[in-house]
């Protein structure tokens, strides 16, 4: 009888630990055998190639397995409201930056764990995971914009150098257009904020200041004119044509220059090949009291609700690593978040890489408000009013700060 109940004993305990082992968790209990799992979602070029992060990831932590599903950018955000509202989140996101405030106001991030230093950064793209004061999540890659200019036009037209300045970038427009052979000087978007805000920041605006927009200041109207200025004087097409590619018009010497992001470098190249290498180049934004450029990317996030925080923060933190970094940058061109990576010779020796690099020391991302969205395309519509000569560049600033101040910052 006693050898019966010690063998009942036995068992018992060897099925208690048998499921121990099977919840997982982050107790230290999951093993190469029996891998705690997070789920990790990433939107566009980046869902399409996390499973090489993911690979590289688990074979250096065998205890944890990482699933990963890619979204498409178009359905992400209601796929995110989903999530929240039905508590199924995954345990780790790719998060728009300007969807930050709003899901972190909806309390769905886990705050950044203390052990993770924000100097690592830059300090524009830290900001963009700050709420509140509170930071959520991590920055994991970034974007800002210079101008792509064509050297072999401009030498054409007598310019030696690239536009410093607000009046040089609109002299070399028209200067590449009379004389250079370019159709357009620049080609400038009618109705695109993240084009358009930099001009206002460097014109020393702000978008908003404390718990109010500052859209209807003299900056911003000043920013409206000068940008108007380029379609007044026809350097710029009146419109874009719908699929209008910058690139391709770029190359074929149809306008020569445009503001825009890394991603261009490898279109021009792609389109151009040899027939343009050595005629053209980029450059930091011209100035007016600063030269002022966008900042984009995305961040990674850890959900409040993942079962396994300890094991979701491990993988960002990996994906924050200088080397691991610089592998992604090699894998889909994304630009590093992390200071340090750029000291790698894969980016130091890129004479493009540097100029966007010495951009992201002045670069700002759009204001961290729940709203965000909704004003961006008031400030796309009246933008493109001016653009036409249907508003004032007064009236436009007044409009956009009468409708973003009803449609408030969110809660």
């Amino acid at each position: 009888m006693g050898k019966r109940i010690s063998l009942m004993l036995v068992l018992s305990l060897m099925l208690v630990a048998t499921l121990l082992a099977a919840c997982g968790g982050d107790g230290g209990n999951a093993t190469s055998s029996n891998p705690t799992t997070i789920t990790v979602w990433g939107m566009g070029t980046e869902g399409d190639n996390l499973k090489v992060l993911a690979s590289d990831f688990m074979k250096k932590n065998p205890d944890i397995h990482v699933q990963v599903q890619a979204i498409p950018w178009s359905n992400a955000h209601q796929k995110f409201l989903t999530s929240i509202a039905g508590n199924q989140t995954p345990d780790v996101a790719q998060m728009g930056t300007t969807w930050m405030s709003e899901f972190a106001r909806a309390d769905a991030f886990d705050p950044t764990p203390g052990n993770i230093a924000s100097s690592q950064f830059f300090k524009s793209a830290w900001d963009t995971t700050v709420v509140n004061g509170t930071s959520y999540g991590v920055p994991w890659y970034v974007e800002t914009r210079v101008l792509f200019y064509r050297t072999d036009m401009a030498q054409k037209a007598g310019i030696t150098a690239p536009p410093q300045t607000w009046d040089e970038l609109l002299a070399d427009a028209k200067a590449m257009q009379q004389k250079g052979g370019a159709k357009y000087g620049i080609a400038l978007s009618s109705n695109d904020w993240e084009e358009f805000i930099p001009f206002v920041w460097q014109s020393g605006g702000q978008l908003v200041q404390g718990d109010k927009f500052t859209l209807n200041t003299p900056h911003v109207v000043d920013a409206l004119d000068y940008y108007r200025s380029f379609y007044q004087a026809g350097v710029t097409p009146q419109t874009q044509p719908q699929g209008f590619d910058v690139a391709q018009s770029f190359v074929q010497g149809q306008s020569a220059m445009f503001i825009s992001g890394p991603w261009e470098v490898g279109l021009v190249q792609q389109d151009g090949g040899t027939s343009i290498a050595g005629k053209w180049a980029v450059a930091p934004l011209p100035k007016k009291l600063t030269s002022t450029s966008f900042l984009g990317g995305a961040n990674m996030v850890v959900f409040k609700n993942s079962q396994h925080r300890e094991a979701a923060w491990k993988f960002v933190q990996y994906a924050s690593q200088p080397d691991v970094q610089v592998k992604w940058y090699n894998t889909v061109k994304d630009l590093p978040a992390v200071q340090a990576a750029w000291n790698d010779k894969a980016l130091a020796e890129d004479k493009n890489l540097a100029v966007f690099h010495k951009q992201l020391d002045d670069a700002k991302g759009p204001p961290v408000i729940t709203t965000w969205e909704q004003v961006a395309t008031v400030i796309d519509n009246d933008m493109e009013q001016v653009m036409f000569g249907k508003m004032t560049s007064q009236q436009a600033a007044n409009d956009m700060q009468q409708k973003a101040t009803a449609i408030g910052m969110g809660s």
